[in-house]
């Protein structure tokens, strides 16, 4: 069950006469008098009075025992109510002139009005809810009874359960906006799974809410041992607000070996669930400039209540995070298991997975990830999705971690699963990267790069049509000194994006056997930048389209390409192309420069490609059509360290350059001892230089 208020509060309207504190005098509608005509130019200047000065510190000399209906009461001075209830009539209204209110309650009747200025601790609003004078309420710690500074768990408990009670009490005043300034104080927020679940443990924000902080607002979870606990929680609640603050996890103080056993019987040893902020069934929420850091588990989560095929599945959904620091985290920055329609927009993400001094990453250790829970039904092989995250849009956001060295798995945004629309653009990106593994209608495009990589796709998903289709890679700047992109999987386009790296583009990476890969892949219109190899491929592709590509191999490099697929049927094409790219190089006394490409693949297709020397090294059913090639000076044109049964050659250019070398070169040779079976050439031009 949720929090609810100790206070109970009725609504109700007010105003008219006036009883004044501080003073005898009452204010009265003046008798009529006939007007007496002056004489202007004869008038003296006559001395305006001093106002009063009135000593708010001092008791009001009255009490409202009996105040009458309509009445508008000015306080200015302090008014204790000596611990009584007070019924007051109809239409009654405080005016704040610098005074106060408190020790006791105050029962409005109907037409009230009251200021929130007045609000404090020890005093309590009933009856009919008056109407407030102003929408806002901004919270001054010295008037209530949060303790801030570090304090013992009871009273860090007491702080929780007092400022749920504010929110509450403020709301059923029909004030929707919450201001906190400045405030540094520890919550606890830990508790049994059979009390409540853990958003419900947190200090809860109540619907149609808004919950203003600034820069000097901390919210600092209590130390503690629990594996399970939230700071902040929004739980099945709509149309909130949270602007500004700093909340802060327990990460370093966090008790890691404290054996705690939950009422569930689970102990969760790695402690990774503890977080700074939870959304749970939220809808209509918006995240504004908050700083959010070092909790032993994520900063922010996002879930939905109930799976997501059970017709009491309550949403999250509509929720807009902008502007908001996530920094720290122990496991991941911000995960999000089952929600839709969320906009994560300028933004920064850092350090996210990070090791510390006293705790150490826990995976995945990453900056955001988004991992819905998916299984299978045994009988039918079906999926089944417990949660799911669709529609999100990830826009102008940096994400860093400051020292990759020491934290080379740390950082990155990682979509596990998930169902299109996915759109990450316009991120800037430093020491970090994105990846994806199980997704449709993912979108990467227009992103900045720096000293990280884009992992597309797991090869064990090559041919998984159902649940991997449809995702694109575009428009995005890599540089890094490790591989600038890995394609795996099925479904994905890469286009018009620029690789820099040590490999600029690799496929099918990452299998446990030959037999995974990528399939229905297309990579076009690329420029590479690659210090060793332009173009890997590994272990078993199938429809894989690599076109149009400008391939400029830095000084150094090894090879343009190295291509291979371990493809099985000997009765249907793998339609494995790779066609009308550009590779360059900067070796001198060539046309090109363009280093050697090496092809050892089953059933591939290398069509009107301009490249270096090729090298078969093995592989069959191999078509070599309308390309020019270029050997280096000293090398052959196309040289076959192994038999490649079923290969064509036909309607190449091949360029050599035997006036340049005393080796005997040719345009087509074969290693020592190696003999050619069913290979065919046809229509070969030879050039020598």
């Amino acid at each position: 069950m949720k929090k609810t208020s100790n206070l109970i509060i009725y609504f109700f309207l007010a105003t008219i006469t006036c009883v004044s504190c501080n003073t005898e005098e009452l204010y009265v509608e003046p008798e009529q008098v006939e007007e007496e005509v002056v004489d202007k130019t004869e008038e003296e200047p006559v001395e305006e009075e001093e106002p009063v000065q009135v000593d708010t510190s001092l008791p009001c000399d009255f009490d409202l025992s009996n105040i009458q209906p309509n009445s508008t009461v000015v306080i200015n001075c302090i008014l204790d109510l000596g611990g009584q209830t007070i019924n007051l009539p109809e239409n009654i209204t405080f005016v704040y002139e610098g005074g106060d209110i408190v020790n006791g309650q105050l029962n409005f009747a109907d037409g009230g009005n009251f200021d929130t200025v007045f609000m404090n601790s020890s005093l309590t609003i009933g009856g009919i809810a008056p109407a407030m004078k102003d929408p806002v309420f901004v919270f001054k710690p010295e008037r209530w009874k949060i303790v801030e500074g570090r304090v013992s768990d009871e009273q860090a408990k007491t702080n929780t359960d007092l400022m749920e009670e504010y929110f509450l009490t403020v709301k059923n005043l029909g004030i929707s906006t919450f201001k906190i300034d400045k405030l540094d104080a520890y919550f606890k927020v830990d508790g049994f799974l059979n009390q409540a679940v853990p958003e419900l443990h947190a200090i809860n924000i109540p619907s149609d809410f808004n919950l203003e902080m600034t820069s000097n607002t901390h919210l600092r979870m209590q130390p503690h041992g629990h594996f399970r606990a939230v700071l902040l929680g929004i739980y099945d609640e709509k149309n909130i607000s949270v602007t500004g603050g700093v909340l802060h996890g327990d990460r370093e103080e966090h008790n890691y070996g404290s054996g705690f056993v939950d009422s569930d019987g689970a102990t969760g040893n790695t402690h990774e669930w503890v977080t700074v902020m939870a959304i749970k069934g939220g809808q209509n929420i918006t995240i504004d400039n908050v700083t959010m850091m070092d909790p032993a588990g994520d900063c922010l989560s996002i879930a939905s209540i109930y799976h997501y095929f059970d017709p009491r599945h309550i949403r999250s959904k509509n929720i807009s995070i902008n502007n908001t620091k996530f920094i720290r985290a122990r496991r991941t920055n911000f995960v999000i298991t089952s929600a839709e329609q969320v906009t994560i927009e300028n933004s920064e993400f850092i350090d996210g997975g990070i090791d510390m001094p006293n705790s150490n990453g826990a995976a995945p250790s990453s900056n955001l990830n988004f991992e819905p829970v998916r299984g299978k039904d045994p009988a039918t092989g079906e999926i089944i999705e417990y949660e799911r995250v669709s529609h999100i849009y990830i826009r102008n956001n940096k994400q860093i971690v400051n020292d990759k060295a020491a934290n080379p798995k740390a950082g990155d945004f990682q979509i596990s699963h998930g169902n299109g629309p996915i759109i990450i653009e316009g991120n800037e990106m430093v020491n970090t990267g994105i990846s994806f593994t199980t997704v449709d209608g993912l979108i990467i495009r227009n992103n900045e790069i720096i000293n990280g990589e884009i992992a597309a796709g797991g090869s064990g998903n090559i041919n998984r049509t159902d649940t991997v289709f449809g995702n694109e890679i575009y428009g995005n700047t890599v540089v890094t000194d490790k591989t600038a992109i890995s394609i795996a999987g099925n479904g994905t386009t890469v286009r018009n994006n620029t690789f820099e790296g040590k490999i600029g583009a690799s496929f099918g990476a990452g299998a446990t056997n030959t037999s995974e890969g990528s399939s229905n892949t297309i990579f076009r219109d690329n420029v590479i930048k690659a210090e060793n190899r332009g173009i890997t491929s590994m272990n078993t592709l199938s429809n894989v389209l690599i076109e149009n590509n400008e391939i400029m191999m830095l000084a150094g490099s090894t090879f343009g390409l190295v291509l291979t697929n371990s493809w099985d049927s000997v009765t249907e094409e793998a339609n494995f192309i790779v066609r009308g790219n550009t590779i360059t190089g900067t070796k001198s006394g060539t046309e090109r420069g363009a280093p050697s490409s090496v092809i050892g693949a089953n059933s591939i297709t290398l069509e009107n490609n301009n490249m270096g020397e090729i090298q078969i090294n093995g592989g069959r059913d191999i078509n070599v059509i309308d390309n020019k090639i270029e050997g280096s000076i000293g090398s052959n044109g196309v040289l076959f360290y192994a038999d490649a049964p079923n290969t064509l050659f036909d309607s190449n250019e091949i360029t050599i350059y035997p006036t340049k070398t005393p080796l005997n070169i040719d345009c087509v040779a074969m290693a020592n001892g190696i003999s050619l079976s069913s290979t065919t050439f046809e229509n070969q031009q030879c050039i020598e230089k």
